[in-house]
């Protein structure tokens, strides 16, 4: 009973555990239905949220070019709102040119029938430009994709738009660049290139490609250096590369390149790396400049300066330089021959330990006077300025220089500097003071003419009176005297004639005389004075001295003046004196010398003691003749006459005449 129960039983049982358990799978399905329309639903919210909050506007239209969605970034885009660009055809937001492009695309893409051949999920990328509702256009990025149904056929477009004004005005910007870089490369006076890693040249102007030997770019391009020149040059030039490329570093370097001419040429070249777009090295670029000229300009100035400071360290006269301070900046060696100074000595002297006062005064207006002349119109701005400065030398001794100076001037004719040659004109100034001395003494000898002429008439008339008082019988002490009288008229004459000579009334009457005898002749003459007034007389007369043509009497007076200008002088200093003299054959010259132990001559007064009435005799005891007289009767005879002196130690008057003959 029990057995049959269950068996009824048994099969409800199994029912209702298969209810359940379905019952349970359809909640379960119910679940995962609820789960995955809510994954669609947060899914779908995602979409839209990213849709809606994109900046690229998301637009899609059916196959009959009707919008079906268009995101919210169309506002910013176009400035329509969604709704008004949804009720806008596709003609009136593209311009024409650009709907045109777009449904020639399109076109394009539905005439791929075979489907096997087509890539379903491709995209097409056009640049096209939109109308905004401004009427301003706006040039856009679209990505068209086609959207497609169960059985794969086109059925909408899904577009992707995105604003490109930024990228375009970048890429005109860069456009503009690489045009304004295209012209200067071109037109550049400059060779402009640049290589690979390879040497190869790929960008150049035309100068660079004429530099490199061709007549256009074209020659050029694609070659490397070893293709263009010989091998040396392409070597240095391929190490410069690769050292810059190694480095990364620019160099500024000298580089040799022979031109379509064969001649070298010689470039100042900068180069610099270059780099792709992965910021690796793949060349290198190069802005040369021809400098060929200039560098020889600048060896043409070097052997100048060269020639310059060869000229300037060799020629006797001094060439110097100073600043606007008066210092000096540069003074040739040929200084030390002039002043005894070495260069560097001279170099830290001052222009008032250089000059002597007056010279300095002179100097320092001459410098004043230019600077004071303003109106560069007026300016003479390379003249220069010749003075005659006395310098002082190392050893104190003066020396005369004529300088010629000129201003060293800027771009802007402003003086800067000083620029000088100095020549030494000692020699010039003595013989220019004898030409003086010579002019006095025509002067004095026209004076001399007419007191000869004066003197001569009385003088003659006493000689007369003489000559007859010695025809009388007189005594014998009367007599002597009047013979003294006589002899001293007929002296008195002989000076007389001589001022006539002096004066150029007479021809010198000349004859061979021996210097000894004549001297020898004077000194009797002054015999007594020397005598009374203890004046000691050594004579060291030459033997066999050679015998000058000269007028005998005119030498006498030659001798008596120095002799008694010598002898003034030892009595006045201390009542007694020496006087050597001494004669000698010198060469072609018979030389007589004259040497006292008196006070000597002052060196101021050295330079004028031949001038006509210079005396240092006090007054109413000398009138400053004698010595001029002298100078003038011995330059006659073709010699010369001077003095040698120190103060306080005596003085030497030496006379050197022309032998006879020679």
């Amino acid at each position: 009973m029990k057995r049959d129960n269950y068996r009824t039983k048994k099969p409800l049982v199994d029912g209702l555990a298969q209810m359940r358990q379905r019952v349970a799978e359809l909640e379960k399905s119910e679940a995962e239905h609820k789960q995955a329309e809510e994954e669609v639903r947060e899914s779908e919210r995602r979409y839209r949220l990213l849709v809606e909050d994109a900046r690229d506007v998301i637009w899609t239209v059916d196959m009959n070019m009707q919008p079906t969605y268009i995101s919210p970034s169309i506002t910013p885009l176009l400035g329509y709102s969604v709704e008004e660009a949804m009720a806008l055809p596709m003609e009136a937001v593209y311009t024409p040119a650009s709907f045109e492009t777009a449904m020639k695309v399109f076109a394009e893409e539905l005439a791929i029938e075979d489907m096997e051949q087509n890539d379903l999920y491709r995209s097409r990328t056009l640049e096209l430009e939109l109308n905004r509702k401004d009427g301003s256009i706006v040039p856009v990025e679209g990505r068209f994709t086609f959207m497609r149904g169960t059985d794969e056929r086109p059925i909408a477009i899904l577009a992707i738009v995105r604003d490109i004004t930024e990228r375009k005005r970048a890429e005109e910007k860069l456009r503009e660049s690489e045009r304004k870089y295209r012209t200067f490369i071109e037109s550049s006076h400059e060779v402009v290139f640049s290589k690979d890693r390879d040497g190869c040249y790929r960008t150049l102007n035309l100068n660079a490609a004429i530099g490199l030997g061709g007549s256009c770019i074209e020659d050029i391009e694609g070659k490397t250096d070893y293709d263009l020149l010989p091998k040396e040059q392409a070597d240095a030039l391929r190490q410069v590369d690769k050292q810059i490329m190694k480095s990364g570093k620019p160099v500024e370097v000298e580089e040799v390149v022979r031109d379509a001419k064969g001649e070298n040429r010689i470039y100042l070249s900068y180069k610099w790396p270059t780099y792709d777009d992965k910021g690796r090295i793949s060349g290198i670029s190069c802005f040369a400049t021809d400098v060929t000229e200039r560098k020889q300009a600048e060896e043409a100035l070097r052997e100048s300066e060269e020639r310059y400071r060869l000229l300037a360290e060799n020629v006797t006269d001094i060439i110097w330089t100073m600043d606007m301070n008066m210092r000096f900046t540069y003074i040739s060696p040929s200084v030390e021959h002039l002043s005894g100074y070495t260069v560097g000595e001279a170099m830290a002297l001052t222009l008032a330990e250089v000059l002597t006062s007056p010279s300095l005064r002179v100097a320092t207006k001459a410098f004043a006077e230019e600077l004071a002349i303003e109106n560069m119109e007026q300016k003479d701005l390379f003249r220069p300025r010749t003075l005659e400065l006395e310098f002082r030398c190392k050893d104190g001794s003066p020396v005369w220089s004529e300088v010629k100076v000129s201003f060293l001037r800027d771009s802007a004719g402003h003086a800067v500097g000083l620029l000088g040659v100095a020549r030494d004109i000692t020699e010039r100034k003595k013989m220019e003071e004898q030409l003086i001395v010579a002019d006095r003494l025509a002067s004095i000898g026209e004076l001399s003419s007419g007191l000869a002429h004066e003197i001569n008439n009385p003088l003659t008339g006493i000689i007369l009176l003489s000559e007859l008082l010695l025809a009388k019988d007189l005594p014998d002490d009367v007599r002597e005297d009047l013979k003294s009288i006589d002899r001293e008229l007929q002296r008195t004459a002989g000076i007389v004639r001589n001022l006539l000579t002096f004066a150029r009334e007479h021809e010198t009457e000349e004859q061979a005389v021996n210097i000894n005898s004549i001297i020898e002749e004077v000194l009797e003459l002054r015999a007594y004075e020397q005598k009374v007034n203890n004046i000691k007389v050594n004579a060291r007369f030459a033997p066999a001295l050679p015998e000058i043509m000269a007028d005998g009497f005119r030498l006498q007076q030659v001798f008596i003046n120095i002799i008694i200008n010598a002898e003034h002088f030892m009595i006045e200093a201390h009542n007694k004196g020496t006087l050597t003299i001494a004669t000698e054959r010198v060469g072609k010259v018979v030389r007589a010398s004259f040497v006292d132990d008196g006070p000597g001559i002052a060196p101021e007064n050295l330079g004028h003691l031949f001038d006509p009435f210079f005396t240092t005799k006090e007054v109413g005891k000398g009138t400053g003749l004698g010595l001029s007289i002298c100078h003038g009767i011995v330059a006659e005879h073709g010699g010369r006459i001077y003095a040698e002196s120190k103060l306080g130690k005596g003085a030497t008057f030496v006379v050197e005449l022309p032998i006879g003959g020679q």
